[in-house]
């Protein structure tokens, strides 16, 4: 801390208390001042008392009750009445010399309380300032250096680029080892994403074209250089990025992303009905905890109110309904009796199975009537369907795991009939 904080603290804290002690002992001084006039007054008043009585112009009780009177206004003055300066109450010849002596002990008496109470109360209010100080002096942080806000703000400025500059050492070294390297697949596909990272979409799509070339045009790096290609053109899908999204369909994991732009491209083309139905196939394909499920709704709705379609009453191209009617169809039924519930998807499952029987070389759809089959509760129905998939698809790990499950069903299923 430095010492004109300090000095600068230690002022305030006696401003502080001066406000609060102030008032307070001005407020005790103008109180005690009017009282004691009053008191004055009233000792006045007994003293002509006592001088009447003793010309005997009052009677004994007549001076006994004009005492009586005047001690009880005394009485009902503030506690420290009382000057310095006045003399004590002198004792009355008719009320035997007794006099006000009780009365101004008990004047005494509330005068000191008085006192012991401003004194109190004074030294509360000089206690807290000290409190706090020897409180922040164990809790805060008096020896923390000064940060004025100049020097917080030069430092952000210095600090706000080291993210930035980082990459882009990292991108010269990058490039630097891809001149001597350059068949170096792994370099390639860095290079890319870190210039994505950093916005320069051009030179990202140079460096994905250098690991598409290099990996022999694979789907998922295809389909990475396609993206590139729509960042590069501010989002628009151009020819080149529609043939590289077209080959990344045989990537099954970055599939959705291809089959997204390129009904993108449709819409950008004016087939917004082309669009439409590609983004209806693709959410009715996909899982319903997909990231990006969303937007593909969000198009979805969008390219539906330009045609003035429904969206509840879209079907994909498998003849499946989309994501929209399968939740109308749920919310419609969902008081129906469990038995129309079955019967209605039972004729969903049935008119998929119909249009596999026309189109057998439809993996997916095979895949998704075994799914259904299966939580209809019949294996056996479930097995036949998946074994049509493995079938097609005989290196799909994830088929044969479907189909083996199924097939255990079955058996067991069979068993207990038996």
């Amino acid at each position: 801390m430095s010492i004109g904080l300090a000095v600068a603290l230690i002022g305030l804290t006696c401003l502080a208390l001066a406000i609060l002690l102030v008032p307070l002992l001005m407020r005790r001084h103008a109180a005690a001042s009017r009282e004691s006039y009053n008191l004055a007054v009233y000792r006045d008043q007994l003293a002509e008392i006592d001088r009447d009585a003793a010309r005997g112009l009052l009677n004994p009780e007549q001076a006994e009750a004009a005492h009586a009177e005047i001690g009880r206004r005394i009485l009902a003055l503030q506690p420290g009445a009382a000057s310095p300066h006045m003399p004590p109450p002198q004792p009355s010849p008719a009320n035997g010399g007794r006099g006000l002596q009780g009365i101004a002990g008990g004047e005494t008496a509330r005068d000191g309380g008085a006192r012991r109470g401003l004194v109190a109360a004074a030294v509360c209010v000089l206690a807290v300032p000290f409190a706090a100080w020897l409180l922040y002096a164990r809790l805060g942080s008096p020896a923390l250096p000064d940060q004025p806000f100049a020097e917080r703000a030069t430092a952000a400025k210095a600090t706000a680029g080291i993210e930035h500059i980082d990459l882009g050492e990292a991108v010269a070294k990058i490039a630097a080892h891809l001149k001597e390297h350059p068949d170096d697949l792994r370099g390639w596909l860095l290079l890319g994403r870190t210039e994505l990272s950093l916005g320069r979409y051009a030179e990202a799509v140079d460096a994905y074209r250098h690991a598409a070339d290099l990996s022999g045009h694979r789907a998922d790096i295809m389909g990475d250089w396609g993206e590139a290609q729509v960042l590069a053109a501010d989002g628009t899908v151009t020819p080149a990025a529609r043939e590289a999204f077209e080959a990344a369909l045989g990537d099954k994991e970055s599939a959705p992303r291809s089959r997204y732009y390129l009904a993108l491209a449709k819409s950008q083309q004016g087939d917004t009905q082309g669009a439409l139905q590609g983004w209806v196939d693709l959410a009715a394909d996909g899982p319903a905890d997909a990231e990006w499920l969303p937007l593909v709704q969000q198009r979805i709705a969008e390219a539906a109110a330009k045609l003035g379609v429904d969206p509840a009453s879209l079907k994909s191209s498998s003849g499946m309904p989309s994501q929209a009617a399968v939740a109308a169809a749920a919310q419609a039924t969902a008081a129906a009796a469990p038995e129309k519930r079955r019967a209605m998807i039972l004729a969903m499952v049935g008119n998929l199975a119909a249009r596999l029987e026309k189109q057998p070389d439809d993996v997916e759809g095979w895949a998704r009537l075994g799914r259904s089959y299966m939580v209809l509760n019949e294996p056996q129905k479930a097995r036949d369907a998946y074994a049509h998939a493995v079938k097609l698809k005989p290196d799909d790990a994830a088929l044969k795991e479907a189909f083996e499950a199924a097939q255990s069903a079955a058996a067991k299923t069979e068993g207990g009939a038996q």
